[in-house]
């Protein structure tokens, strides 16, 4: 007789069902670098919400390097390592682009992320001065996702080209090769035209 097929276990943390579950989010209320980062920079904080137990703060546009410095500088937050900053499209929202920072405390072993929301074509403020990190984690936000910052000392492609034209983790951006100009330019390419006979030579 055939054996009888066993369910596969499920592996821990994953869910039973295909549809992802919403992400528990509690707003953070009485935290005293938040409370201390409100006093300081009223304006500054838009929201302040925990996902899965990590702090993470939307910060406005304008105030986002005065922010960084306060949570590097502060006694109490010791912020004293930017562990990654990366963009991401968001095509439907009121501000499509976003930027993320995630921080870390070394002295205390705490992290936290910080979000910045920017309407099309508008530039973020480089925290370059802050972590000096941040300098090929911008031009690589800048490469890939189009995010400009504003007072960064050397902005220009990190991983394509200076001439590639368009940024490849748009949402908008072809999956499948498009041939370009680029193309063209550099590879000595021609574009392939389907039901041409092209006798194995390309010219």
């Amino acid at each position: 007789m055939p054996e009888e097929k066993k369910d596969k276990p499920t592996p821990k943390g994953a869910s039973a069902t295909k549809a992802s579950p919403t992400l528990p989010i509690v707003e953070m209320t009485d935290d005293p670098i938040l409370n201390k980062l409100r006093a300081q920079f009223p304006d500054a904080v838009l929201e302040a919400v925990e996902i899965l137990g990590l702090p993470t703060l939307t910060i406005a546009r304008e105030w986002i390097v005065e922010v960084c410095r306060f949570l590097r500088d502060d006694e109490e937050a010791q912020f004293d390592f930017l562990t990654d900053l990366t963009a991401r499209h968001i095509p439907d929202a009121e501000k499509p682009l976003q930027v993320i920072y995630h921080l870390y405390s070394f002295p205390r072993n705490v992290r936290w992320r910080l979000k910045v929301n920017l309407a099309e074509g508008e530039a973020c403020p480089s925290v370059v001065s802050v972590w000096s990190a941040a300098n090929w984690m911008e031009r690589e936000a800048y490469d890939l996702v189009g995010v400009r910052f504003d007072g960064h000392p050397d902005l220009r492609r990190l991983l394509l080209p200076e001439d590639w034209e368009g940024h490849p983790l748009r949402k908008d951006y072809p999956l499948e090769f498009r041939y370009n100009r680029w193309c063209e330019k550099h590879l000595n390419m021609i574009e392939f035209r389907e039901g041409t006979e092209y006798s194995g030579r390309f010219e």
